[in-house]
């Protein structure tokens, strides 16, 4: 089990740029799943060959199934995230956040969140054995209205004091440092001051396994939910096997997307208006 994701978050095929199939698949992937925007598991597997189309066609019946949506919430309430000590009423004021640029981070966090973690359980479902209980379809949950996003910044826009806070929050729940950069924190480098306050929030529990922990746990969760929606998968998957060895090590390793569902969701909340 790779530890690390196999392509280059940050050099994937960009989804602005994408044109053609790409592009085709792109748009299906966010119709379907409800999400303003495509992850990064999606743009790596469209750099290997028709590993995009073939994945996509057979993951878009267990999102059609309506399951991946309510497991999502299951594993998130089970996992027991990491909870970093609440912000100061001003601290975010302090840095330039104020409640229009809260609702911007809000938002992408809360994209991010439902795409990453619905992908979690999803293409789990793809390599893990069908349990005896099939999980029954249900009606899938409207899909919510999105504002409109800041985009992505490429590399390039983003200054090198920046980059480096950027790799330093990364490296929460990762191998370390240098870990590949999940997309959204490369989408949060809008606002290096908040990339600050999580950092100095979030160290404390880095260093105690909190999120390690709470990581593995979401590993362990979304196995159990995919089992049940395995038999939505064809008995024999026609995927090569660069494309199953990303998929495995995605959603395995508690250091690829699973640590990017805790911290994404420990996020949201932490910033929530309720706290």
């Amino acid at each position: 089990m790779a530890s690390d994701f196999s392509y280059d978050p940050v050099t994937a095929i960009d989804e602005a740029t994408a044109t053609g199939r790409t592009a085709e698949v792109f748009a299906d992937i966010r119709q379907t799943m409800g999400i303003p925007l495509v992850t990064s598991i999606w743009r790596g597997l469209a750099g290997m060959d028709d590993s995009l189309e073939a994945t996509w066609a057979v993951t878009k019946p267990i999102f059609e199934s309506g399951l991946p949506e309510p497991g999502l919430a299951r594993i998130v309430a089970g996992a027991d995230l990491p909870r970093p000590e609440p912000l100061a009423p001003t601290q975010l004021a302090c840095v330039g956040i104020g409640e229009h640029e809260l609702a911007d981070i809000r938002a992408i966090l809360a994209a991010y969140n439902r795409s990453n973690g619905m992908n979690l359980v999803a293409l789990a479902a793809l390599i893990t054995p069908p349990s005896a209980d099939k999980a029954a379809n249900v009606r899938p949950a409207p899909a919510p209205a999105w504002p409109s996003l800041r985009p992505l910044l490429a590399r390039e826009e983003i200054t090198a004091e920046t980059w480096e806070m950027v790799r330093y929050v990364n490296s929460f729940g990762a191998s370390g440092i240098d870990s590949g950069v999940a997309t959204l924190w490369r989408h949060l480098a809008h606002w290096p001051g908040l990339l600050a306050i999580a950092y100095g929030a979030f160290a404390p529990l880095q260093a105690q396994g909190t999120i390690a922990g709470a990581s593995a746990r979401l590993v362990s969760l979304a196995l159990e939910e995919a089992a049940g929606m395995a038999w939505l998968r064809p008995a024999t998957l026609d995927l090569s096997q660069q494309a199953l060895d990303t998929i495995s090590g995605y959603v395995t390793s508690p250091e690829q997307v699973a640590r990017m569902v805790a911290m994404g969701h420990a996020l949201e909340s932490w910033l929530s208006p309720d706290r």
